[in-house]
């Protein structure tokens, strides 16, 4: 069974240091191993974010992109530096 449809299982978002700091804040001093051995005990699991598809092109993309182009012109024209990224995953 998939972990995500386990009901057993409870889910957080908080670092294991977050939620020591969390305790402490209520007067229990914990440490990070103390935190580990509780999310064991209990059944907790840190939840990772999830990514998520590209929800289709933006009317104004290629706006977007001639926008980016003028900056570019106008940076390296001054003598700066250009530096160009792509964030997409690669298989």
């Amino acid at each position: 069974m998939n972990e995500l449809m386990d009901e057993q299982i409870k889910w957080t978002n908080l670092n294991r240091q977050e939620i020591a700091q969390l305790l402490k804040s209520e007067g229990i001093a914990v440490s990070v191993t103390v935190v580990d051995q509780l999310l064991v005990k209990y059944n907790y699991r840190k939840r990772k974010a999830q990514k998520r598809l590209a929800t289709g092109e933006h009317p104004q993309r290629n706006q977007q992109f001639e926008n980016i182009e003028k900056l570019k012109i106008s940076y390296q024209e001054a003598g700066n530096p250009i530096v160009s990224m792509d964030t997409k995953k690669k298989n």
